[in-house]
C-alpha cells in the first residue's frame, strides 16, 4: 500500500500498519545513513514499537519510520534547512579561537532558523500541509475515524 492510501476503517488501518516494510529492511536502510549510532538504535527501537488491538499485535512502529522516510521526502525544504543549519553549525565549530563556544551558542538558533525557514517554503508549495493532512488521515481509524 502506499503512503498515499487512506485507510478507512480499523481493519484496513491495521493492514495498513501491518504493511509498512520489514524490520530488517528499515535496519538495512538506518545502516546506510549517516546518522548517529545512537539515532540509528533509538529509531530502530521505535520500529520496533507495537500495540496491540484486539487480539491482533498491530506493527505501529514500523509503520511511523516509514512515514517518516517518506515526510523526508515529501517536505524537502524543512530537511535541507535542518541539513544547512547543521552544516554551518559544523563550520562555526572549526573556527579557531571562540568558534567551538560560539557554535554551542548558535547551534540552537541556526536549526531553529533552518527549520523554520525551510518549513515555510514548504508551507508555501503546500506540501507540508498535505503531508500532515495525510498522515493523520491514515492514524484516523485507530481513533475511531476522528480527525483533529
Amino acid at each position: 500500500m502506499s503512503e498515499s492510501f487512506v485507510p478507512s476503517s480499523l481493519d484496513e488501518a491495521i493492514e495498513f500498519c501491518q504493511s509498512a516494510m520489514p524490520l530488517r529492511k528499515i535496519k538495512d536502510f538506518l545502516d546506510r545513513t549517516a546518522l548517529s549510532a545512537d539515532l540509528k538504535a533509538l529509531l530502530y527501537d521505535l520500529a520496533q514499537f507495537t500495540v496491540k488491538v484486539g487480539e491482533v499485535v498491530v506493527a505501529i512502529g514500523r509503520r511511523m519510520i516509514s512515514i517518516a522516510m517518506w515526510l523526508a521526502q515529501t517536505i524537502p525544504n524543512t530537511a535541507l534547512g535542518v541539513a544547512v543549519a547543521l552544516a554551518l553549525t559544523a563550520v562555526i565549530g572549526t573556527v579557531p579561537v571562540m568558534g567551538g563556544l560560539l557554535a554551542v551558542a548558535l547551534q540552537k538558533l541556526l536549526l531553529l532558523i533552518g527549520l523554520t525557514a525551510g518549513a515555510i517554503e514548504d508551507l508555501r508549495q503546500h506540501a507540508m500541509k498535505d503531508a500532515m493532512d495525510r498522515m493523520a488521515r491514515q492514524f484516523a481509524a485507530f481513533n475511531g475515524g476522528v480527525v483533529a
